[in-house]
């Protein structure tokens, strides 16, 4: 007995030392995951997605030496054979090139939920909250140093891009909030995050931030309200000191005060320009849709081939349901869009749990994105990717009953 007791004395150490370094390995893995495709955001021209596929490679098999199990669901099931269908197409398809723009990313877009969502299921949660919110806010203090933005509005700037960068890294932000309990952190983040939105000038992301909380604040009235009152203080006295470093800097009062004429503005703010497209007018957005609606009635099952309205007209028809039916018609549509639906029905499957306010959050995020997906091209897009990954990874492991098998359930608590 006095043996057994000194060896579990001495492995007991040993034991708490490996599992802090596990967590600080998470952590550091998570952080990375996050920063990639910030980069291949930022320098889109020289980091493509073949090279991104490689990098997110490394990524996974980094964690599979901490666990080698990797996590699939129904939505990565779904947008593989959604994938899987866009690749058929190119049998039909005017421009096999072209249509490389949407596969190549597609296949980044499946690493990138394999990633994140095995991650938040399957590791140290703490560990991976706290990685993805850190290498967020390190690749986002980089932007800035390197690129000068908010301060510098740079030439070509792709301000929808890197809005959606910063709308994942506002999710993550209340997701550190939720599961940490901390409140004046994430939020002075959080107030800081969404005056760079602002200063982006993203009308579809701005306006789908604003929709998507009135959407929570509807569905989830109790629970936001109590957000709300509880938080009502040091959001105040945070909003004024923001607003105050604002008004000191003429620079980024330029940028948000932009941003805020855009959102203001509506019809007119979607008159002026595009993310890297030049002048586009209210009027041929919709003669694409026109155009759009026209060519899928021509071939409504099955769709004219990937990327076929931007090989007959030169350009995408900056709207995801669009360029779905012209371009994959409704086998294509019904696949991408199902993932909305099926975050839906996981959502209704936690009503009444007690997981605070995590699914209000997780809701409003998904009325942003469908918002968003209504005036641009987000089948491929990564970090709308990443949203789906980590909302569905947390829903999973912190469900009533937990879908996970149990031996797995046993070895991440």
């Amino acid at each position: 007995m006095i043996e057994t007791s000194a060896s579990q004395h001495a492995t007991a150490p040993q034991g708490r030392i490996q599992g802090a370094f596990t967590v600080l390995y998470i952590l550091i893995v998570s952080a990375l995951a996050v920063i990639e495709p910030m980069i291949a955001v930022v320098y889109v021209d020289s980091f493509n997605p073949v090279r991104q596929a490689a990098v997110l490679v490394v990524i996974i098999f980094l964690t599979l030496l901490a666990r080698p199990r990797l996590l699939h669901t129904r939505e990565l099931l779904l947008y593989a054979a959604f994938t899987a269908y866009m690749f058929i197409t190119l049998i039909w398809t005017p421009s096999v090139d072209i249509g490389m723009n949407t596969l190549l990313p597609a296949l980044d877009y499946i690493l990138l939920t394999i990633l994140f969502t095995s991650l938040v299921a399957l590791h140290d949660l703490r560990g991976v909250i706290v990685g993805a919110l850190g290498g967020f806010v390190l690749g986002a203090l980089l932007y800035t140093k390197f690129i000068g933005f908010p301060f510098v509005y740079p030439p070509d700037f792709s301000y929808n891009a890197i809005a959606g960068m910063y709308l994942f890294g506002l999710f993550m932000t209340f997701v550190f909030a939720w599961y940490t309990r901390l409140r004046l952190l994430p939020l002075l983040l959080a107030i800081v995050i969404i005056v760079l939105i602002a200063a982006t000038t993203s009308i579809k992301t701005n306006l789908g931030i604003v929709l998507g909380a009135c959407a929570a604040s509807l569905v989830y009235s109790k629970r936001m309200l109590r957000v709300l009152l509880r938080n009502i203080v040091p959001l105040s006295i945070l909003v004024t000191a923001c607003v105050y470093a604002i008004l000191s800097n003429d620079a980024l009062l330029d940028r948000v005060q932009s941003g805020l004429d855009r959102v203001s503005h509506g019809v007119e703010i979607l008159q002026r320009r595009e993310d890297r497209t030049g002048n586009t007018s209210f009027g041929e957005r919709t003669d694409w849709t026109k155009q759009g609606i026209k060519g899928w009635v021509t071939s409504p099952l099955f769709g004219n081939g990937v990327e076929a309205f931007r090989a007959d007209y030169g350009n995408t028809s900056h709207s995801t349901p669009i360029d779905l039916l012209y371009n994959t018609g409704v086998i294509g549509f019904g696949l991408f869009y199902a993932i909305f639906v099926s975050l839906v029905v996981r959502l209704v499957r936690v009503r009444g749990s007690d997981l605070g306010s995590l699914p209000a959050l997780i809701f409003a995020g998904l009325v942003c994105y469908s918002f968003i997906t209504l005036s641009g091209t987000m089948h491929y897009n990564s970090f709308m990717g990443m949203f789906f990954a980590v909302s569905v990874g947390l829903l999973l492991r912190l469900a009533p009953r937990p879908v996970l098998a149990p031996a797995v359930v046993d070895a991440i608590s």
